[in-house]
């Protein structure tokens, strides 16, 4: 079972249109994409695991800490198929180490916690590590290994000496010393004028470089191989004993925890984020899943807004999307939370699918086999089409793949024209959305067309209303069901600066 699937991997889960303005360039959902299930118990057997994180600090400081260590020895099974010679020696005596490391980290972590524990994944982690743990072989290759390599567990730094040829490129190179600390960065002046330098021996005259992020994948290689030699030999008299056996045995055991780091690693990012929503105190809830295509929601906040301000700046909205209505039309003036609203929508439709906890107080909703968020105000011209037809192309596509399962979210559409001849064109691609069935927020300032177009009114009630109005006392909108009033947009954007 891999830690974010019941018995299954899925592929090719969720179609993205125009993704970026979807996520709006948010680096975790770029990640996480590839994590979106469509499978109901998928999706609890994750909500599961969220719901432990929420209750246990501890949980989630382990998940963490254990995802940063498969993370630092995933490239150990990597550079191990195409090590050779000394470096793959050097490489197969870590195995051991790295192996009863993990096996003592996640056992002695989760013992203390394990009785307030109800997701099955953490579960499955634990067990693995228990019988491990209990295991003659491992505390046989653990004692082994302690004897004879224990100073390994210790190494974090090394002293290199490098002779330099008349053009001053290196020619020979030796391990100086073996350090059980790192070294930090530094600067020449201040290693010359300041006295508390001169009795650290571990302070560079120059910043410390990450070498992955300046040399190239050659280069890396070389002086990987470098260090791994001079390595080899230091602490090679310790550990010549070491047999084949052994060594296989802790490789193949590890690659039963390495296998989890890209699962565990996307929920280490899960767990920044739900700690961001926690920090501000916006609530967190994990939704029912609604078998009739229904979507509730009560105090929803904007996953952006969330990230950028305080709580007391953002207004959440209460909004029921009835399972009948395959349409809503949300009217309103500008900047009235209308993106605001829809973009709620889509990241919080993101996060279910996750598995995630939501930023509400309570949710119904379904699971969608397709999300489009298309902002076709936003949308590029090419050098083919200009941006009318562009909009036309990327809408037609909506028509061509969705499902009476899909989720289509438009914001402004046919803005580029003029609004004669964008309400007949909208309220036609609105009539074939509810001739599909897919649910739709349907944004635009075109108040007209929620009155005047005869497709819309052939919809009858699968299409229904939204708009934005504004709260007299605060001065700020929020969704509420029922059309706009044609002068309602003037009046509304006059009361939130005080004229009327």
């Amino acid at each position: 079972m891999d830690f974010m699937y019941l018995n299954k991997e899925e592929s090719g889960i969720l179609d993205f249109d125009a993704r970026e303005e979807l996520v709006r360039k948010d680096g975790f959902f770029d990640t996480a994409k590839k994590y979106i299930s469509v499978d109901k118990d998928t999706i609890l057997h994750r909500q599961a695991l969220f719901a432990d994180v929420l209750k246990s600090e501890a949980l989630s400081g382990f998940l963490c800490a254990l995802s940063e260590k498969l993370t630092e020895y995933e490239p150990l099974v990597t550079y191990h198929i195409k090590a050779k010679n000394r470096e793959e020696h050097v490489r197969n005596i870590l195995f051991p180490m790295v192996y009863t490391n993990l096996v003592d980290f996640i056992y002695t972590s989760l013992s203390p916690i394990m009785g307030g524990v109800r997701s099955e994944a953490v579960k499955c982690l634990y067990e693995l590590a228990k019988e491990d743990f209990a295991s003659k072989e491992y505390q046989s290759i653990k004692a082994y290994y302690e004897k004879n390599a224990g100073k390994l567990n210790y190494i974090r730094s090394i002293t290199i000496g490098v002779n330099l040829n008349t053009t001053f490129m290196p020619k020979e190179a030796g391990i100086l010393a073996l350090h059980d600390e790192e070294f930090k960065s530094g600067d020449l002046l201040d290693r010359i004028l300041r006295l508390d330098f001169a009795k650290d021996d571990f302070h560079c005259i120059a910043p410390l470089t990450t070498i992955d992020k300046k040399l190239t994948f050659q280069e890396n290689q070389q002086i990987n191989y470098a260090v791994l030699k001079a390595l080899g030999s230091a602490v090679d008299s310790g550990l010549h004993h070491c047999g084949s056996r052994l060594l296989g045995y802790a490789r193949k055991k590890i690659l039963n925890y390495i296998k989890w780091q890209s699962s565990l690693a996307f929920v280490a990012s899960a767990i920044a984020r739900i700690k961001l929503f926690q920090d501000k105190h916006i609530p967190l809830c994990f939704p029912e899943i609604s078998t009739d295509r229904t979507f509730d929601f009560v105090s929803l906040y904007d996953d952006t807004l969330c990230r950028v301000k305080e709580k007391k700046e953002i207004v959440p909205n209460t909004v029921r999307l009835e399972s009948v209505v395959c349409t809503y039309i949300v009217s309103g003036p500008n900047s009235g939370g209308k993106t605001v609203f829809l973009n709620s929508v889509g990241a919080a439709q993101y996060y279910f699918q996750l598995g995630m906890p939501i930023p509400a107080k309570s949710a119904t909703m379904p699971i969608c086999d397709a999300i489009y968020k298309v902002s076709v105000e936003k949308q590029k011209a090419s050098n083919s089409a200009g941006r009318f037809e562009q909009e036309c192309i990327t809408l037609s596509k909506i028509l061509q793949t969705a499902t009476a399962n899909s989720l289509v979210m438009i914001d402004e559409a046919f803005t580029s024209t003029s609004s004669s001849a964008a309400l007949p064109i909208a309220a036609n691609f609105i009539a074939e959305l509810c001739e599909i069935g897919a649910k739709c927020i349907f944004v635009t300032h075109y108040h007209q067309l929620c009155e005047s177009e005869p497709k819309i009114a052939e919809c009858g009630a699968r299409v229904d209303y939204l708009h934005a109005t504004i709260n007299g006392e605060n001065r700020v909108y929020f969704i509420q069901k029922g059309k706009a009033e044609a002068n309602s947009y003037a009046q509304g954007i006059a009361k939130k600066y005080g004229l009327l």
